[in-house]
């Protein structure tokens, strides 16, 4: 008899925390968005984007320039061209642990590589991500 008189009225408050709460969770959900901040690419042909070490990582894949902005402003602290690509055409940019990463491939898809590079350019190493 506890128990069940226990479950009712958790059902109960369950309830009326969902009727306090639905409210609250519609509005955000049609609420319009809010666009904080709108910055200006550093270059044409951005294929890789990026964020870590406080700092916003670009890479255009025509240039083959790995760019690396500031977050709040947009302005270009540093930059440098991703050479050891060679003819590959780099498409993606991550930043983890420290590290730049930018992957680059053929056209066809294949032969695709990630190239390591240390937060100021320095080429570390090359590997192979085909699957």
């Amino acid at each position: 008899m506890f128990l069940s008189k226990f479950l009712h009225e958790r059902k109960v408050i369950m309830k009326i925390i969902l009727l306090l709460v639905l409210p609250f969770i519609v509005a955000v959900c049609l609420a319009d968005p809010v666009l904080d901040l709108t910055l200006t690419a550093p270059d044409g042909n951005i294929t890789g984007l990026g964020y870590g070490g406080g700092y916003l990582w670009a890479l255009d894949k025509t240039s083959k320039t790995v760019y690396k902005l500031d977050p709040l402003t947009g302005s270009i602290e540093h930059s440098w061209v991703c050479t050891q690509t060679g003819s590959k055409i780099p498409t993606g940019l991550t930043y983890m642990s420290g590290y730049i990463y930018v992957c680059a491939g053929t056209s066809s898809g294949t032969s695709a590589y990630g190239y390591m590079y240390n937060s100021t350019g320095g080429y570390i190493k090359n590997f192979s991500i085909d699957c």
